[in-house]
C-alpha cells in the first residue's frame, strides 16, 4: 500500500462510518457498519467531551451487514479509560483495525461501540476513516458526509 504525497488525504481516505455527538452512558452506542471487504484498514477516532467520573470503554466488533451477531475483536480496543472525569474530559481515543483482524470471526463487517460504567456519562462522538482497496476515498464516503473541501 502506498499513499502518494501529491494525493490529498481526503482523496486517499474515506469517512465510512460515524457516531454523531450525543450523550453516552451505560447503554452502548454504535457507529454505522463498515464492510471491511472494501478496505485495507480503518482508523477509529473517538472524541470524549465533558465526561462523568465513570469508566469509558470503546470496543471494535466484527458483525453481520446489519450489525447483528457482533463479536468483540480481541486486541483492537483501547484500554478502558479510568473512572475519573479529569482523565477522560476532552480526550481522544484512536484505534486501528486491519481487515485481516476480522478473519478469525468469519465476519467481514465492522462496527464500533462506546459505553460508560455508569448512568451519567457524557458527550461522545466517533468517526471511522478507512483506506480503500481500490479507487479514491471520496468514492467510499458515507452518505452523511456533506462536503469535502480543499
Amino acid at each position: 500500500m502506498m499513499i502518494t504525497t501529491n494525493a490529498k488525504l481526503a482523496e486517499t481516505l474515506a469517512l465510512v462510518a460515524a457516531m454523531p455527538p450525543a450523550a453516552t452512558a451505560n447503554t452502548e452506542r454504535f457507529t454505522s457498519v463498515v464492510d471491511m471487504g472494501n478496505f485495507h484498514q480503518a482508523l477509529v477516532v473517538v472524541q470524549l467531551g465533558d465526561m462523568a467520573a465513570e469508566t469509558v470503554t470503546v470496543k471494535a466488533y466484527a458483525c453481520n451487514a446489519d450489525g447483528s451477531g457482533a463479536i468483540v475483536l480481541a486486541g483492537n480496543s483501547p484500554a478502558v479509560r479510568p473512572a475519573s472525569a479529569a482523565d477522560n474530559d476532552g480526550k481522544q481515543l484512536l484505534m486501528n483495525v486491519r481487515a485481516e483482524d476480522l478473519l478469525e470471526s468469519g465476519l467481514h463487517h465492522l462496527k464500533i461501540g462506546v459505553v460508560t460504567g455508569g448512568a451519567t456519562g457524557g458527550p461522545v462522538s466517533a468517526v471511522v476513516m478507512a483506506h480503500p482497496r481500490q479507487g479514491w476515498g471520496t468514492a467510499h464516503n458515507a452518505a452523511s458526509v456533506a462536503a469535502v473541501a480543499g
